[in-house]
């Protein structure tokens, strides 16, 4: 049976200031850490106002990741249409990772189905974007790649800068500064 009560209002301060709160929790603590009770104190809200804007701490959560997809696909929309994409989305992707929330969010979707399903989501149609605006480009410039597709050059760009972040999110470095030359030459063959 579907609870009646009173929601507040999805994008008001308030709720805003709640998945904020969850973001800094997720990425200081973990996804362990973030309870009702932290995120209220994280916020400086009372712990109450955790369950009127949302129904249980599954549904802030996934509103956490959605608002950072939207956001994060509303960006790469912007960069697929450039002037430069491939620079634009691998600038956008290279300077954007914060690894360690993005740990915790890949941690929380093992368990979370709502987050799982986000994820493949999000992935999906970021790589679609990205896919397509990397084609569009080869195609005007008549590039030949060989074997490199615009499927295989999105994919390697989200993972080489997924992977950066979560090395950059424990103190890893190592490799990084060549691992970025390389990319960056590469892209190079494609603008």
């Amino acid at each position: 049976m579907a609870s009646h009560r009173r929601m507040g209002p999805s994008d008001s301060a308030t709720s805003n200031a709640l998945l904020d709160a969850t973001e800094r929790v997720l990425r200081n603590d973990g996804y362990g850490a973030a309870t009702s009770r932290r995120v209220a104190q994280e916020a400086g809200l009372k712990q109450q106002l955790v369950y009127y804007y949302f129904r249980t701490m599954d549904d802030l959560l996934l509103a956490c990741f959605r608002r950072r997809t939207e956001r994060a696909l509303v960006r790469l929309e912007q960069d697929a249409a450039s002037e430069h994409p491939v620079q634009a989305i691998w600038q956008t992707l290279s300077n954007a990772s914060d690894g360690k929330l993005s740990f915790e969010f890949m941690a929380l979707a093992n368990h979370h189905e709502g987050v799982r399903e986000e994820v493949a989501r999000f992935v999906t149609e970021s790589r679609r974007i990205e896919t397509a605006a990397i084609a569009r480009l080869q195609g005007e410039r008549a590039t030949d790649t060989g074997p490199v597709t615009p499927a295989a050059v999105a994919f390697l760009l989200s993972t080489v800068t997924l992977m950066l972040g979560r090395e950059a999110a424990t103190g890893i470095d190592e490799g990084h500064k060549d691992v970025r030359a390389l990319i960056e030459w590469a892209l190079g063959k494609f603008d």
